[in-house]
């Protein structure tokens, strides 16, 4: 029995669910394989790379405000608003009051993307039409809906996602008066949370577009109590505070204020948008998805807030099964290497979603465990330091592989690689890969077979 190896190939796609880094990994017990000798890797099958663009992703009930605008030279900037209802959740306890003023209270959730030295304005519109989800009881980061383009209110800084410090927007004094003298005069509409919507029907957090700054997530939810240490809840999710003062003043200094709060059971998204002009991504739309990497310096590349996937496909993997009759096939694994002086290794994704597709790039779904239908895949990140740092993704695609073989056929298939939904919905992030030829980052394919 002979071992042998043919060159190292260049291929692009995903990382592991299960890392498959030595050939002892492929000896699936004892009396399957006792002879590691008789293994061949095979890493010479063509791989085609390109880029995929979707529409858009369900961007409801996203468990993050995400709001700012970032820029990244291979795709160009992203700008993202968010949408939300609010609520009265307030018992009327004074109606004898002076109204002083009215705010905005954000916090931060430590979430961002981009540069957070640059200074950035944020700036809270009211809704002019009631959202609704449409018949899937869906809303999409594509999604639109009327607002007043005067703000409320502005406040212009440099984030810090970091801190434990709000976010204070002064809003206008005619919108408190408003509000404030439907308090005292306890109007239905104030305490009805179905008239309330109907007369506010909530409001849009934006930035200025455009910005070469950075992507913010604001919390959705309240922290929770300590048991070790009985700390109190302290209130995260968005709120308006409407600040008044008792009249006559009983000479209280602490502050009062009527709370409206955001409805965590209500309707809520992110609306993302995008200008590529000048980028290598300049020109791929919905209907016209894909790019071959030749026309993108060879680099591959993902991308979430908006649907960016990296795709590879093995227009040749039939070829295999003329590796003769006593070979069998065991395994094969793909290795996907992000371009170095593109990314801070503390800030990759730890893994990426691998998915299969059609010929016409639809999703079929995500790729699956050798002989299971519901253990998925995933690209895994490795990192290794010899004389320098390694960094790749890597992930068995034996299932895949497998399924092309039984079909006998030249394939249609791909895979899709880039972030899950779950997070791409509530984050702005960017990956740049290398693609087929572009030399120490080209993709790697390795098959192994048994042969005797």
């Amino acid at each position: 029995m002979k071992t042998f190896r043919i060159l190292s190939l260049g291929l692009a796609i995903l990382a592991v669910s299960c890392n498959i880094s030595t050939i002892e990994d492929f000896v699936v017990g004892e009396n399957f394989i006792k002879d590691k000798t008789g293994i061949t890797m095979i890493d010479t099958l063509t791989l085609q790379t390109s880029i995929v663009k979707f529409d858009s992703i369900i961007s409801n009930s996203s468990g993050r405000l995400l709001v700012g605008s970032n820029y990244n030279s291979f795709s160009g900037y992203k700008n993202s608003k968010a949408f939300m209802e609010v609520t009265f959740n307030d018992n009327i306890s004074d109606t004898e009051f002076v109204f002083d003023s009215i705010c905005m209270v954000l916090n931060y959730d430590t979430y961002y993307s981009g540069d957070t030295t640059v200074t950035q304005t944020f700036e809270i519109c009211q809704l002019q039409e009631e959202m609704e989800l449409d018949d899937n009881s869906y809303l999409y980061t594509t999604s639109r809906f009327t607002y007043n383009s005067s703000p409320l209110g502005s406040v212009t800084l440099t984030p810090k996602p970091n801190s434990n410090k709000s976010i204070s927007i002064r809003l206008a004094d005619r919108f408190g008066e408003k509000l404030a003298n439907m308090i005292k005069e306890e109007n239905d509409t104030i305490e009805d949370e179905t008239l309330f919507k109907e007369f506010f029907k909530g409001l849009v957090i934006q930035s200025k577009e455009n910005v070469k700054g950075s992507m913010i997530g604001f919390s959705t939810a309240d922290s929770e109590t300590s048991e070790s240490t009985e700390t109190e809840t302290t209130s995260t999710k968005p709120e308006i505070r409407l600040y008044y003062h008792l009249s006559p003043n009983p000479g209280d200094l602490s502050d009062l204020y009527y709370t409206f709060s955001f409805s965590s059971d209500g309707i809520y998204f992110n609306q993302v948008t995008e200008d590529d002009s000048n980028t290598l991504m300049e020109g791929i739309s919905e209907t016209d998805n894909e790019r071959n990497t030749k026309l993108t310096n060879n680099y591959l590349f993902a991308q979430s807030g908006v649907q960016v996937f990296s795709k590879i496909k093995i227009p040749y993997v039939d070829n295999l099964l003329w590796m003769g009759e006593n070979s069998a096939y065991i395994g094969a694994t793909l290795r996907l290497f992000p371009v170095k002086g593109t990314y801070k290794t503390a800030d990759l994704p730890d893994s990426l979603y691998v998915y299969s597709a059609d010929r016409k790039n639809q999703i079929t779904g995500q790729v699956t465990t050798p002989g299971s239908t519901e253990t998925y895949v995933y690209a895994t990140l490795n990192v290794t330091i010899d004389v320098e740092e390694t960094v790749y993704y890597e992930v068995d695609i034996s299932s895949f592989i497998d399924t092309e073989l039984k079909e006998n056929l030249e394939t249609n298939r791909s895979f899709i690689i880039g972030y899950g939904s779950s997070t791409a919905k509530k984050t702005a992030d960017h990956l740049i890969l290398g693609g087929t030829n572009s030399g120490k980052y080209s993709p790697e394919l390795n098959v192994y077979y048994y042969h005797n």
